[in-house]
């Protein structure tokens, strides 16, 4: 499924690359605000490089409201953006879709790994946002959000309209079984081992809490294991070990659990970075008024 895209009136969408190529995908759909839902035709374009991917939807005859295209490269450092997505998409027990949220531009960085300028902004990008439109105040869409950098503050990436704008013409459609086959002609990419160390977010599956948490996540052979600590008043911690599965270009899917205290955490590293869905759930215990890891 789309994560996020922004659309043209005669059906294209885009989103991000790694949004569409995950290993065994055949299908996408795209979910509209008042309901209605179409499949994907198939995928017109795709820019690895630049992680961007263009779709046309089979919804012949439909003509849709289309989103404006803004000048990119006059973004200056302090403007106000808004980006719209779907944080945590399927991880959340209230529906996330259409989500609106606010920021500035802080920056315009070079980003190495895809050899191209993107735009930090303080408009948080949840997991579950890739593809999403980032737009001025005047409407008008300037760029495509792809990461966020997890274990800093709120430091998220958008890449520019400028990138896409040279991949929206017509053409034959490939199905998404194509292009998440690989093919000779591809070139070679690194396979780096997703191991490192973030901070991020918890909260409990049973009690209406959160708090912070950080992580240490080694691979070796597809083996992941981790040492968590939860803060909440006193630290607690635990040790988990579960698996990691390439499932994309550069992104690996890790899942972990632990049966002493019962903690599980599910998350997707994009090259050495942790960029992805994260959840915890775990069981909870009020002591002296702050919330712990129950002793099970």
């Amino acid at each position: 499924m789309v994560a996020g895209s922004l659309s043209a009136n005669d059906g294209k969408i885009v989103t991000n690359y790694h949004v569409v190529h995950v290993s065994g995908a055949t299908q996408a759909e795209a979910r509209f605000t008042d309901g209605a839902s179409y499949l994907a035709q198939g995928v017109l374009t795709t820019d690895r490089d630049k992680d961007l991917a263009v779709l046309k939807l089979q919804a012949a005859g439909k003509e849709f409201h289309s989103l404006h295209l803004g000048d990119s490269e006059r973004v200056q450092t302090g403007e106000r953006v808004v980006a719209i997505g779907s944080p945590l998409a399927g991880f959340s027990p209230v529906s996330t879709e259409a989500t609106v949220s606010d920021g500035l531009v802080s920056g315009v960085r070079d980003w190495p790994e895809h050899r191209m300028k993107v735009f930090q902004i303080t408009a948080p990008i949840s997991p579950g946002s890739s593809g999403g439109p980032l737009m001025n105040l005047n409407g008008e869409v300037i760029g495509v959000t792809f990461a966020q950098l997890v274990g800093g503050q709120n430091l998220n990436f958008a890449i520019p309209i400028v990138y896409i704008q040279p991949l929206l013409n017509d053409g034959p459609t490939k199905s998404l079984a194509e292009i998440n086959l690989s093919t000779p002609n591809d070139p070679p990419r690194p396979e780096p081992a997703p191991t490192g160390s973030y901070t991020g977010v918890w909260q409990s599956s049973k009690f209406n809490v959160s708090g912070a948490a950080s992580m240490t996540i080694r691979i070796a052979d597809n083996i992941a294991t981790a040492e968590i600590f939860l803060t909440g008043g006193e630290v607690a911690s635990a040790t988990l070990s579960g698996t990691a599965h390439r499932t994309g270009e550069n992104i690996y899917t890790v899942e972990l659990s632990s049966k002493r205290p019962r903690l599980s955490v599910r998350g997707i590293f994009r090259s050495n970075t942790f960029v992805g869905d994260y959840t915890y759930t775990r069981f909870l215990m009020l002591d002296q008024g702050q919330w712990v890891l129950k002793k099970e």
